[in-house]
């Protein structure tokens, strides 16, 4: 398996397909010791990166005879990521700008992250621009999901959570989902990590209502929304996937919608992917 990437890649431009990004249309800039940043360090955002990499390339080279990269640029100060896909390279772009947004933790950038993998591995619904890429949603899902999961499930997430606020809320749908006191954990952190994006996209909206775990979006689409849903939709997402109790050891799939999920046909009505973008079939 190739190394940690931190170097420019260079592709044949023919057989390269982009996702877009994580913000895309909403692009902005916050530079290095800006007002607007927090205090994430470049050696956090090289270190998270890299831990990332290390975990998941060995599962992408066994399972899917790919070659996982991801490029970090500290230096750019545009507050985005995107995933690129050509022939078995899995690429993950990740800019500085978004690392250093004030709604951004260290775990908040992990979940854009799995995000991004999650363009490549998060099964159906694909994108019908490119055909390679889930949707925004479903890369949502796959975060929280299947990526957080694998990376903190052996971790002491009580100790990581530190002294951030757990709602009634997020507190009482993980305990309705998990009985025991580190599962209940593991679900309160992939849950506030997926409220750290979803408050950069309200930022990024210009979004005056906040999204919280107690006001899920009411929103029924009538048919499959494959762009980006606004904040309060992608909180849901990533909340409905945290307390789904599929193991994350069962993958999605490109074609069944009900492979690796909760899902209504399945007879599931808690952890489903969130009506506000999601159209289950009959």
């Amino acid at each position: 398996m190739k190394g940690f990437a931190f170097l420019v890649f260079f592709v044949s431009f023919s057989t390269l397909a982009c996702d877009g990004g994580m913000a895309m249309k909403r692009i902005v800039s916050i530079p290095e010791h800006s007002i607007l940043a927090n205090d994430m360090t470049e050696k956090e955002f090289k270190d998270s990166i890299k831990a990332f990499e290390n975990f998941f390339s060995p599962s992408v080279d066994r399972e899917y005879n790919g070659d996982l990269i991801v490029f970090g640029s500290w230096a750019s100060n545009t507050v985005n990521a995107y995933a690129e896909k050509s022939e078995n390279k899995v690429m993950i772009t990740i800019y500085g700008g978004l690392a250093r947004h004030k709604a951004i933790t260290k775990d908040g950038f992990t979940a854009v992250l799995c995000h991004e993998l999650g363009h490549h591995y998060g099964g159906y619904p694909k994108k019908s621009g490119n055909k390679w890429s889930s949707a925004e949603g479903q890369a949502d899902y796959y975060a929280t999901m299947k990526c957080l999961r694998r990376i903190w499930e052996k971790e002491n997430n009580e100790l990581a959570l530190g002294d951030q606020v757990i709602t009634f809320a997020l507190k009482s749908e993980c305990a309705k989902t998990h009985s025991d006191a580190k599962a209940q954990a593991l679900c309160h952190r992939m849950g506030l990590a997926g409220r750290s994006v979803s408050l950069m996209i309200q930022d990024l909206d210009h979004d005056s209502i906040e999204p919280k775990f107690e006001t899920p979006d009411t929103l029924v689409v009538r048919s499959m929304s494959y762009l980006h849903p606004f904040a309060q939709c992608r909180l849901d997402t990533f909340f409905q996937g945290a307390i789904c109790p599929v193991s994350e050891s069962v993958e999605f799939d490109d074609d069944d919608q009900t492979a690796g999920a909760c899902h209504v046909k399945l007879g599931d009505t808690r952890g489903l992917r969130p009506k506000c973008w999601f159209l289950s079939s009959n």
